[in-house]
């Protein structure tokens, strides 16, 4: 029954593309899911990933942020955070990641609609309701042109932040950013082996103080 409402849901954010040319390409979008009885395959496999960044961050009674969440389904699968918060332009994933939330009785997600190249991040952190213990930013430095703007936005947190690059010539700028603002980066995955695309380029960074 939960499997498929997850479906019908997902699929409504599969069709048309974005200004910057996003799509969501595969049958049910960017997201798989792997929660209770419900297996459903996406691009990309949050629990896989999960599994790894587990053994480098403890998310248990924590408030997380994941800036663009998608369908916000990493959050769908940290059962053992305190709050969550996910945002994201696509109003279609946004609509379906609140759904989502509602099957899987998880009333202690938020999620939202912000555009991080047209909104003001004075306005995004107005949307912003508890203080995060950790930030996702997973491959989203290649979409949003303002990503410096968005960084300096979680670096004012002083939490947790959980860089995905999307290569590492791309990313590279993005690492030095925070390396020069005196931040540890450590690499926590190499790959992403997740992706069921072949797309295994992107690596994972742990970003913290010294």
């Amino acid at each position: 029954m939960k499997e498929q409402q997850i479906k019908e849901e997902l699929t409504k954010t599969v069709s048309g593309s974005h200004y910057n040319g996003w799509n969501n390409r595969t049958t049910f979008g960017y997201h798989s899911y792997n929660i209770e009885d419900v297996n459903i395959v996406g691009q990309r496999n949050p629990k896989m990933r999960l599994e790894t960044i587990r053994n480098s961050v403890d998310f248990e009674g924590k408030n997380v942020i994941d800036f663009g969440c998608n369908v916000g389904s990493m959050l769908h699968h940290l059962h053992e955070i305190k709050n969550g918060a996910g945002f994201d332009y696509d109003t279609k994933c946004i609509n379906a990641a609140n759904n989502i939330s509602k099957i899987l009785g998880r009333d202690n997600l938020t999620y939202k609609v912000h555009d991080f190249d047209k909104e003001s991040y004075d306005s995004l952190k107005s949307k912003i309701t508890f203080t995060p213990d950790i930030i996702f930013v997973l491959s989203l430095g290649s979409w949003v042109k303002t990503w410096e703007n968005l960084y300096s936005t979680c670096l004012s947190y002083e939490c947790d932040i959980i860089l995905e690059i999307n290569n590492v010539q791309e990313g590279a700028s993005q690492i030095d950013f925070f390396k020069k603002r005196g931040m540890t980066v450590a690499m926590i995955m190499d790959n992403s082996k997740d992706d069921s695309t072949g797309n295994n380029r992107r690596k994972t960074y742990l970003i913290n103080k010294k």
